[in-house]
């Protein structure tokens, strides 16, 4: 499943762990931030512990969410230079965090874990050209040792011995850059294994692509699934987007990628992944597939795989123009998409939501609300067709207030944010909200 859920409401605590890499590697400047969001009609108090790369004491401070509201922070005011990585401990549920990394070469966002694990996957990112680092952070009080082993596209499978027993101490970060020992890569897949403990892992890709650069911040998945789900995929002209399949088993994955889209029947694409290797297909130049249409995307494998989708701009598109997001395994009946930064306090000029999709993956029309987390009118009532998806735009639902979906049967759905070269290039799958 996904590593990113929003705590039950009768949680007696709940904790958020934030990884955004924003180090040396993700230019000068660069800086990483995290939004909260409290879904329940409480005020919710916690702790916040934020822990440098660079090791030195914590640094503790108390954090407060309002009822149905958002707090933004930087977790790394007061510590030296360099990554940071942060534990927010809640007395109470129902508040989720969302990080946030802004530097000179773009912005991006990705759910912060609420939940340690053995295992995180990682599907994309390129050592080929730009910085791509793995950060690796252990929020328990126990040591942590891992293993990192890389896929290509090739078939060859890099275990470098550097990033064989990798310790990790009780409360540490550790951040690798992978382009020293996995060298030009175009795409890359990044298996982390624990040989003992559990930690989180996150990902930060400093892409540098023909129409420009962009900032990817992944959080990975904490295992490998047979289905994945993009609710909203949009191909722009001039622009690409590619998804990579990782299949880390020793024997060869056949894996149907399907499109949604109202009105229309578009032929699956059928991809065979090789064991232990990475295949990248670039679902812009499939014959057929939509352009400048939004459409939702499947992956149903015969053995369990891990999926991401990179998206670049078309030439002369605005910052950033290259972006990173992992599928998602989960459909719900209602779900908290955030907002990209605080009102008031956006993470970079112009911050807003640009669309919100909702797909349909059952075989039965589903009927949709959407409205603010804060409460209101409703923004949008819809009906998505049986295997479809529906678009709602930035004159419904621009701003940064956090919106809640409600279905009557289960759902996918993908926040669209700007400033972005290209749709999907910052984007939040949401989190599933329930008990």
């Amino acid at each position: 499943g996904d590593g990113s859920t929003v705590a039950p409401l009768d949680a007696h605590t709940s904790s958020v762990f934030c990884a955004t890499g924003a180090g040396v590697d993700a230019g000068a400047g660069a800086h990483g931030l995290v939004v909260l969001t409290n879904t329940s009609t409480a005020v919710v108090r916690g702790v916040e512990t934020t822990v440098s790369e660079s090791g030195g004491a914590p640094v503790r401070q108390p954090v407060t969410v309002p009822a149905l509201g958002t707090s933004e922070v930087e977790p790394g005011n007061g510590l030296p230079a360099g990554a940071t990585a942060t534990t927010f401990t809640f007395d109470g549920g129902g508040v989720t965090g969302t990080a946030l990394v802004v530097g000179a070469q773009g912005w991006s966002t990705a759910p912060c874990a609420s939940q340690v694990a053995p295992q995180w996957d990682f599907a994309g990112g390129s050592t080929r050209s730009g910085l791509l680092d793995l950060s690796l952070y252990n929020p328990t009080a126990a040591q942590a040792v891992v293993d990192v082993t890389f896929l290509t596209t090739s078939g060859t499978v890099l275990d470098p011995q550097a990033y064989q027993g990798v310790s990790i101490g009780a409360g540490q970060l550790v951040v690798e850059g992978l382009g020293a020992y996995v060298q030009d890569q175009a795409v890359v897949a990044t298996m982390v294994q624990s040989t003992s403990g559990a930690l989180v892992a996150s990902e930060l890709d400093d892409m540098v692509v023909p129409s420009g650069s962009g900032l990817a911040l992944v959080t990975g998945s904490p295992g490998t699934a047979t289905t994945w789900r993009f609710a909203q995929t949009t191909v722009v002209k001039g622009g690409t987007v590619t998804l990579a399949l990782a299949n880390p088993s020793l024997d060869p994955v056949t894996a149907d990628v399907t499109v949604g889209l109202p009105g229309a029947s578009v032929e699956p694409r059928h991809v065979t992944v090789p064991g232990r290797t990475v295949t990248a297909l670039a679902t812009s130049g499939v014959a057929g597939w939509p352009l400048g249409a939004a459409y939702s995307l499947t992956v149903t494998a015969s053995g369990p795989i891990v999926v991401g989708r990179t998206v670049v701009a078309p030439a002369g598109a605005p910052s950033p123009q290259g972006g990173i997001t992992t599928g998602t395994t989960t459909v719900a009946a209602e779900w908290l998409v955030p907002g990209a930064g605080v009102t008031g306090a956006a993470p970079v000029p112009g911050a807003s939501f640009r669309s919100l999709a909702v797909a349909d993956p059952g075989t039965s029309p589903v009927q949709v609300t959407v409205g603010r987390l804060s409460g209101g009118p409703v923004l949008a009532t819809v009906q998505v067709p049986a295997g479809g998806v529906v678009r709602i735009g930035p004159k419904v639902v621009g701003g940064l207030e956090p919106l809640v979906v409600r279905a009557s049967g289960p759902v996918g759905v993908e926040a669209d944010y700007v400033p972005a070269g290209a749709p999907g290039i910052v984007s939040s799958a949401g989190f599933a909200l329930g008990s």
